[in-house]
């Protein structure tokens, strides 16, 4: 890999005698490419402005969409170059240039194209601004960022997934994709119908509970599915997507394999209902060797009363010690799980 830097340098001479005004002017880009492949600069543009923005000098760079073959900008206002939108915004960061007499900076769009504007009074009545289109930086920056994001979602064991409101998948993990493939040996992309390959049964049972979605519902639900003979439990979210006019475009989806999360409350069910029958056994012989003791305790008692007051307490205690049992197997076999 060898680095490739483009250095775009003012025009004009004397700002290098300026400080604060070299503070504007930096190495653009720093393109890291493989060998034989050209780096690919922002396009840079100079203009010298009065204090209320008349173009005074300007180099610009023709590469730029931003300016038309053979059009003189001179005498023109530098609002101008970036349509009516944007007049009120480049007024207030050309006069807080001027009151300042800082180096300011301000990024914006105009139509498909990105743009950085640095500009910085050398007097109180001209200033040098530099206007770069960092298109290129931007859409690299987008792209390693859905890169980023895919790569984060493709990290997670649930699916993940979303849909427009024509049905078509926009995104989706890898989990997804895979177990999309496990159910019918059908291959999903990005850019499909989201029911392509499902059989009526499935759109059937599908179909409204998209559009529930879609419709702006959020909601959860569960089912038992089954994966090539293996049974678990699903739980599906979904919710719909707003744009930033709170007008529905589509939905999101979450499936969560939550067997394990089932099988642990149908066992705490169990130990709650164990408990429960444990109580109620324990209560039982206790309140009956708390009795014969009491009858014990008359003298008046036979010896055959006697021994079967005896006898009565050992079975008592004999079923205390299997309820003991029963407990100690049921927690060495919680501990095993």
């Amino acid at each position: 890999m060898y680095c490739s830097v483009t250095i775009h340098e003012p025009p004009i001479p004397y700002l290098f005698s300026n400080p604060f005004i070299l503070n504007a002017f930096s190495i653009k880009s720093v393109i890291l490419a493989p060998v034989g492949t050209p780096a690919k600069p922002m396009y840079d543009s100079t203009l010298t402005l009065s204090r209320i923005g008349i173009i005074l000098k300007i180099d610009p760079d023709t590469n730029d969409p931003l300016f038309e073959p053979g059009v003189d900008y001179l005498h023109t206002n530098f609002t101008e170059l970036f349509g009516g939108s944007h007049r009120p915004m480049l007024r207030k960061f050309l006069d807080k240039a001027a009151a300042t007499q800082k180096l300011q900076t301000i990024e914006f769009l105009v139509g498909k194209n990105s743009y950085q504007l640095k500009c910085i009074f050398y007097n109180p009545q001209q200033a040098i601004c530099i206007i770069s289109n960092i298109t290129m930086q931007r859409n690299v920056l987008h792209e390693l960022e859905d890169h980023n994001m895919q790569a984060i979602i493709d990290s997670y064991e649930d699916w993940i997934w979303s849909f427009d409101t024509y049905y078509t998948l926009v995104t989706a993990n890898k989990a997804y994709l895979d177990g999309r493939r496990r159910i019918n040996n059908k291959t999903l992309a990005v850019g499909d119908n989201i029911l392509r390959g499902s059989d009526e049964a499935i759109y059937k049972k599908w179909m409204p509970i998209y559009e529930r979605a879609l419709k702006g519902e959020t909601f959860t639900f569960e089912e038992k599915r089954n994966n090539a003979g293996r049974e678990y439990h699903a739980e599906i979210y979904l919710s719909p997507v707003y744009n930033t006019h709170n007008v529905i475009i589509g939905c999101m989806g979450i499936t969560r394999d939550i067997t394990n999360r089932k099988t642990a409350q149908t066992e705490a069910e169990k130990l709650e209902e164990f408990a429960l029958q444990t109580s109620r056994g324990i209560r039982q012989p206790i309140a009956n060797i708390m009795g014969i003791a009491s009858l014990l305790s008359d003298k008046d008692l036979s010896e055959e009363e006697k021994d079967k007051g005896i006898k009565s307490i050992i079975d008592c205690v004999n079923d205390l010690d299997q309820i003991a049992i029963n407990l100690v197997k049921l927690i060495e076999k919680n501990v095993k799980a």
